[in-house]
């Protein structure tokens, strides 16, 4: 045979041993796929059919995120529309308030008030736009329809109106009687750096994360302003409940409570009971002790003290409940393929838990 037909046969018998080669890598990665599909298939089965919620110590429980029994609330469900929401909204913090739910809004820089027969702008004014024609807000005290924020951030019922944390502006607002007024200035006797999450007591207190702080505040039926607790790590989300105050603790992972029956003393590091979570960043469920949060930044507790934790970072909602942390399952109602990505303000309606999905511009709801 001639060396000409020799290299012929040679790259014949290459580009048959590479077909061959191709085709059992191609056939092993297919094998490999399709066992881990079933290994996840199977996974998803069992925990479709295990409940999602045992009230045990068993740190492997997980919880089905329907099975919340013993929640208590005297409220029955409201069916609020939130499709009728501009598709604009950039839902932050909200609130439910004598039959109305309450959003802050950071895009148009305004607060919205959902009601079941429609949504309005309880109070922010149109604003100058930058180049991406996304509003800037403002600062300005004045009727409801003509003050301006500049980053509405919580909200909360406060005596006879609804308190909004204006982040960006380093003020407690209070929204009453169509008009918006500063609770107090930035001059006052205590201010704030970077206030967030909000909650009243019902006792004529409101509390305010403030953030780059430290610290909670706290503002009486006057107006006066004080420190509240100090000793914490970026607080942002807050909860009222059976006089404690409940706090998503960001800057450490974890969420605390601080017994608020008596608020005539400054509390400190040693007044912090941990509810959930080591400090470390993760999303580990399990043992409320040895579970892990990233960043959470929002939180509801429901009056029997069962708490819904908005784990910002890890894009999830977590229920904290018997000493057990689990992660919910949040699905869009229209579209189950949306997920909450960037989830912030937590409220509970009834037995309806309401989403704030800051980034997705979207409200997500699930029944508890």
């Amino acid at each position: 045979m001639n060396k000409k037909k020799k290299n012929g046969l040679k790259w014949v018998l290459l580009v048959i041993v590479l077909i061959i080669t191709g085709f059992t890598v191609t056939m092993v990665a297919c094998g490999l796929f399709k066992e881990k599909s079933t290994e996840k298939a199977s996974e998803d089965e069992n925990a479709s059919e295990e409940g999602l919620y045992d009230s045990s110590d068993s740190a492997d429980s997980v919880p089905d995120s329907k099975d919340y029994e013993g929640i208590s609330t005297n409220e029955e469900n409201i069916d609020f529309d939130l499709s009728v929401l501009p598709d604009t909204v950039e839902p932050c913090g909200i609130c439910s308030y004598d039959g109305c739910l309450y959003v802050t809004d950071t895009f148009s820089k305004c607060v919205w008030q959902v009601s079941a027969e429609g949504v309005s702008i309880l109070a922010g004014a149109d604003s100058s736009r930058d180049i991406y024609d996304k509003p800037q807000g403002g600062y300005n005290d004045a009727s409801a329809e003509e003050a301006l924020f500049k980053l509405p951030w919580d909200v909360a019922p406060f005596l006879s109106g609804i308190a909004v944390s204006d982040t960006d502006n380093n003020v407690v607002r209070i929204i009453s009687n169509n008009e918006v007024n500063t609770i107090n200035s930035v001059s006052g006797n205590d201010e704030y750096n970077y206030p967030t999450g909000i909650a009243s007591d019902g006792a004529g207190h409101l509390f305010v994360s403030d953030t780059h702080s430290d610290s909670v505040k706290i503002i009486t039926e006057s107006g006066e302003v004080s420190t509240f607790a100090d000793g914490l790590e970026s607080p942002m989300g807050i909860s009222f409940n059976a006089g404690y105050l409940y706090i998503a603790e960001s800057g450490k992972n974890r969420i605390v409570r601080i017994n608020a029956t008596d608020v005539s003393s400054k509390k400190n590091e040693g007044d912090i009971e941990i509810v959930a979570g080591t400090g470390e960043e993760g999303d580990k469920d399990g043992l409320a002790a040895e579970a892990t949060f990233a960043s959470p930044k929002g939180i509801a507790v429901s009056g029997d003290g069962t708490v819904f934790v908005a784990d910002t970072v890890n894009s999830a909602v977590r229920i904290i409940k018997d000493g057990q942390v689990n992660t919910m399952e949040i699905k869009d109602d229209r579209n189950p393929d949306i997920a909450p990505v960037s989830p912030i303000g937590l409220c509970i309606q009834g037995r309806r838990l309401y989403i704030c999905d800051n980034f997705s511009k979207k409200i997500f709801t699930s029944d508890i």
